[in-house]
């Protein structure tokens, strides 16, 4: 066990775990909103407190905040420990973010990627603009 401390550690224990769901639950609705999902903050909740779905909503939306709560929670656990984030934690949590079924070899789970990828975006000047990040060859230098 760590001997590191947190904000929460004076807390009692149901309000300690009721924030830390607070911050999955909102981690997890920024995190899969921002590549598309269309669950609300409060529906993201609703999902993650209840287990039920939300009717009308896509089934890959449910799994992507499933997946992603799940990494979270495997985060939680790296943080009690103080064992060292390895590369294959790093791809474990990449595994269990990652729902869908279907195997991309240009889309590795748990992997580096294998191809160039990059983002567009709009600048403060109202301008579109384009950002690429690192390539495939400098990405395991760049993560140790």
């Amino acid at each position: 066990m760590s001997d590191k401390k947190y904000f929460y550690d004076h807390l009692d224990e149901d309000i300690k775990n009721r924030l830390l769901a607070q911050i999955r639950n909102v981690w997890t609705h920024h995190s899969t909103s921002l590549e598309g999902n269309s669950l609300t903050l409060g529906e993201t909740d609703f999902l993650l407190e209840e287990g039920l779905t939300i009717q009308g909503k896509p089934l890959k939306d449910h799994n992507e905040v499933y997946g992603h709560a799940k990494a979270i929670a495997r985060i939680y656990d790296f943080l009690k420990t103080s064992v060292p984030i390895t590369k294959q934690a790093i791809f474990q949590l990449h595994e269990t973010v990652l729902t869908e079924g279907i195997l991309d070899i240009d889309q590795p789970v748990g992997k580096w990627k294998v191809q160039s990828n990059f983002t567009t975006y709009t600048s403060q000047d109202n301008k579109q603009e384009w950002r690429e990040y690192p390539g495939p060859q400098a990405i395991d230098f760049l993560m140790s």
